[in-house]
């Protein structure tokens, strides 16, 4: 009788370390499907810090190493930037506006000079508010240097119902690094 008994007893502990061992392989698995999802949501996240870095690194250089075409000694880069965002926004260079740069205000203290360009526009031109907040924004966010510091605008009552407003004027400020002559 005892023998019977062992025999049960040791039956009774296979079948539940049987089943304890077959709980704990399920629990490892899912832990191992968890610990994959985690490692694959990690490197995800690297991957676009990575990528926020290097875009910064860029960044960076390029903020160092600005060269514009406006910073050449004629003005005629300054033209072409300024008639290129023109006419994406359907504004007729030679035509709609006239472009007058003003005399550079060095500030030494600062250490940056302001150079100053005015856009008159002509008053027999009234244009649509659409195309004037094109422009604008365009000059805004195409140069991190020249931004824009006056605007002049009206709305004539002829022309209101067609929401076309004059541009009287807009004045730019493209700001430098103050360099000493002769260094």
């Amino acid at each position: 009788m005892k023998e019977l008994d062992f025999v049960k007893l040791t039956l009774w502990l296979s079948c539940l370390l049987i089943v304890a061992c077959l709980g704990g392989w399920i629990w490892a698995g899912r832990q191992i499907v968890n610990f994959q999802r985690d490692i694959k949501t990690v490197e995800t996240l690297c991957a676009e810090v990575g990528e926020v870095t290097k875009d910064i690194k860029v960044l960076q250089e390029e903020k160092k190493n600005d060269k514009l075409p406006q910073d050449s000694a004629d003005k005629t880069g300054i033209i072409s930037y300024f008639s290129a965002l023109a006419q994406r926004s359907h504004f007729n260079p030679g035509q709609d506006y006239l472009w007058k740069p003003k005399e550079p205000e060095p500030n030494v203290k600062g250490g940056w000079i302001d150079q100053a360009y005015t856009i008159d526009f002509k008053k027999d031109k009234p244009k649509h508010r659409e195309q004037l907040m094109k422009f604008l924004y365009n000059c805004e966010t195409q140069s991190r240097r020249i931004k824009l510091q006056k605007a002049r605008l009206s709305l004539s009552e002829e022309n209101a119902a067609q929401d076309f407003w004059n541009a009287d004027s807009l004045t730019f400020v493209q700001r430098s690094p103050y360099k000493k002559s002769g260094s």
